[in-house]
């Protein structure tokens, strides 16, 4: 059975609704095209206009409409009483018709696969849908305060942004922050002369050097006797040193070391323990602790000797297992010179993830919610992702092709990008292929999420009013364009808060927050999972997922930053309104 836009479709999914600030569950008992019914504990008076969210769990996004209630039937018999509340939703743009049908076909080949027959037993499997696959397909947030939902930042006479409120289990806003608010700056690797030396620097290095004695004896003895020297660990994050002014966060004492000492320090440096990982909570409530593990080769380092880089990664996946991991996060480019994982198949006894889903996911809901809070339509933008063939940039270009009117994915590798717009075909948006960079200019969102550890993008690649997510590790966008461009919002992706979870290192991140990367490998961890979970191009259904997980353990999206700080309530108004002169 095939069903098409015209049809109302009789099926049961999620309803949060949100009347008179009394939030209320209920389900829908039928949807079509321009209207749809639900029933809910809550009434809402005939002719209150309303804001319809449309959430698609598969593809973690959002698609506001404007609705009315046009009536509403009391059913006395159930107690306590439940209303029918039938809704208009009029003047749907082509993009917002063919999003709809597609979600409505998807629902409808759902029922067709239980199989189901009569109405009986359709009425049950309707009801199935609702408990048995919650929020994996639709479900729907209703308000009648416009400002409750998470797309429309609206403007009074005087330029102030009205408040907003948050609805249940959505992800919360970022809140605006004193510009004094300043992202911590990392320590120069040179720092010579008298006046920086110091005895604690030298109790300090005799400390870590004792540490990374233990680290390397470690690789040698058996798991059993290896756990005996450290603390026994669930799972481990394997991070790099970006740059060599990164040194210093672990080793305080390379300030005073020429950089050229540093750099051939590290390149003939073992793996070693950064810092163990606490806070994290097993679903069943079993506390466990996990390990930050450093493959101590620099980006740069990695570039010129890859084959060196992945024996690297590898000793440093092993010395995971020897501390009792059953799980491992590849960060930043220790996934990229493995081939997102792949070349560690086979040759480790533990479970490996990217975190390339969760970053792809974590760039996808930054975009909506900047999207929302600089008022910007998604059904009629142009977005562009850098690296768009790649496996973070793939996963973004499969979910905003269902949201946007053009899709411009760029990238270099010319048969991954052909490929990619082949698969693209059909969907929504009009999708273009190409390897030239200067197309971003054409683009209200821009996507950066290459392989290339350099910067990319620089001020004058943007348009203005242009929203742009730097979700690479290391950045592809300059640090001088939030100063040199406040007509655009960059927005530093990835970064999720994780309540009560403190890694001990410096992240350049703020107490309670981690990459997207290490989040997925302790989302992972908490619900128990086991074996390799992302290896290759992120899947983005495993982004929903991650999404989902992490918010059952109260993971959201962190405040917006950039190299400025904290972004804030004005910026954004300024965004908004330089889209609109």
């Amino acid at each position: 059975m095939v069903h098409t836009i015209t049809d109302r479709l009789a099926i049961s999914v999620p309803v949060i609704a949100d009347f008179q600030g009394t939030l209320s569950r209920g389900v829908t008992q039928d949807l079509g095209p321009t209207c749809l019914s639900f029933v809910t504990d809550t009434p809402s008076p005939v002719g209150t206009s309303l804001s319809v969210l449309f959430h698609f769990g598969r593809s973690v996004a959002y698609m506001p409409l404007a609705g009315r209630v046009t009536a509403v039937t009391e059913d006395a018999d159930i107690s306590p009483a439940q209303f029918r509340i039938d809704i208009d939703l009029p003047s749907l743009s082509d993009t917002e018709r063919r999003v709809l049908e597609s979600a409505f076909q998807e629902l409808a080949s759902y029922l067709d696969s239980l199989g189901a027959s009569g109405d009986a037993a359709r009425t049950a499997a309707r009801a199935e849908l609702v408990t048995a696959n919650p929020r994996s397909i639709l479900s729907l947030f209703i308000s009648d305060n416009p400002y409750a939902l998470p797309y429309h930042l609206p403007f009074v006479a005087d330029g102030a942004p009205r408040a907003s409120a948050q609805p249940a289990g959505s992800v919360p806003l970022p809140s605006a922050t004193s510009p004094s608010e300043q992202v911590p700056v990392a320590a120069p690797i040179r720092a010579t002369g008298a006046e920086n030396f110091s005895w604690s620097l030298v109790g300090e290095g005799l400390r870590l050097t004792a540490q990374l004695l233990r680290d390397l004896a470690i690789r040698f003895l058996p798991g059993p006797v290896a756990r005996l020297f450290v603390t026994p660990i669930t799972f481990a994050f394997i991070g790099h040193p970006r740059t060599l002014e990164d040194v210093p966060r672990k080793f305080p004492f390379a300030r005073l070391l020429p950089a050229h000492v540093v750099d051939r320090w590290f390149r003939y440096q073992w793996p070693f323990v950064a810092s163990y990982i606490t806070g994290l909570t097993m679903t069943d409530g079993t506390p466990t602790t996990g390990a930050m593990l450093i493959s101590p080769l620099t980006t740069e380092q990695m570039i010129r000797n890859p084959r060196l880089a992945r024996q690297r990664v590898l000793e440093t996946v092993h010395l995971a297992e020897k501390m009792g991991a059953r799980i491992a996060g590849l960060g930043a480019f220790t996934s990229i010179v493995t081939r997102d994982g792949r070349d560690l198949e086979g040759k480790v006894h533990l479970g490996l993830t990217t975190g390339n889903p969760h970053s792809a996911a974590i760039a996808v809901q930054n975009v909506l919610e900047a999207a929302a809070l600089t008022n910007l339509s998604l059904p009629h933008a142009t977005a562009a992702i850098v690296g768009g063939a790649g496996s973070v940039g793939s996963a973004c270009a499969k979910t905003l092709a269902r949201l946007v009117a053009r899709l411009v994915v760029i990238d270099i590798k010319k048969d991954a990008l052909q490929t990619l717009v082949t698969d693209l075909a059909g969907q929504p948006a009009a999708v273009e292929g190409t390897s030239n960079l200067d197309r971003v200019r054409e683009a209200d969102i821009v996507i950066a999420a290459t392989n290339n550890p350099y910067i990319l993008l620089t001020a004058a690649h943007l348009k203005p009013g242009a929203i742009v997510i730097d979700a690479a590790q290391p950045k592809n966008v300059s640090e001088e364009i939030p100063r040199q461009r406040p007509d655009v919002i960059v927005i530093e992706s990835a970064v999720v808060q994780t309540p009560g979870i403190d890694v001990h290192f410096d992240l350049d991140l703020a107490p309670g927050e981690a990459l997207g990367c290490l989040s997925e490998t302790m989302i992972l961890t908490a619900i128990g999972w086991h074996g390799h979970y992302s290896l290759g191009k992120a899947d983005p259904s495993l982004a929903a997922h991650m999404i989902a997980s992490g918010r059952a353990l109260g993971f959201h999206l962190a405040k917006f930053r950039n190299s400025t700080g904290y972004i804030t309530g004005e910026q954004l108004q300024t965004i908004a309104r330089a889209r609109t002169t």
